[in-house]
């Protein structure tokens, strides 16, 4: 083995070595950020369904409104507008 083959094939050793200990860091690091991602993600689904209920809500609070002045009542104390001729959607006015 000559001396040129001996440092090549020592400095892909050092270089593989070097991989190996970034995989090592790398790994856990990756492991906690995937587990970081999921449960973010899952507050997002769980703020998204309870729009949707509180939504829904918001509408039947509106619908019966139409005969229940206190409820109407209700629906205009906090600024919520509801078109119920048109796709029941409840929106917050700013």
């Amino acid at each position: 083995m000559s001396r040129v083959q001996f440092w090549t094939l020592n400095v892909v050793g050092g270089v593989c070595a070097l991989l190996i200990l970034c995989n090592l860091v790398l790994g856990p690091l990756n492991s906690r950020l995937n587990k970081s991602v999921v449960a973010m993600q899952r507050q997002f689904n769980q703020a998204q369904q309870l729009q949707n209920t509180a939504q829904n809500l918001v509408v039947r609070i509106a619908q019966e409104g139409q005969d229940e002045p206190a409820l109407r009542e209700l629906l205009v104390r906090h600024d919520f507008k509801v078109n119920l001729r048109t796709g029941n959607q409840a929106k917050k006015s700013p």
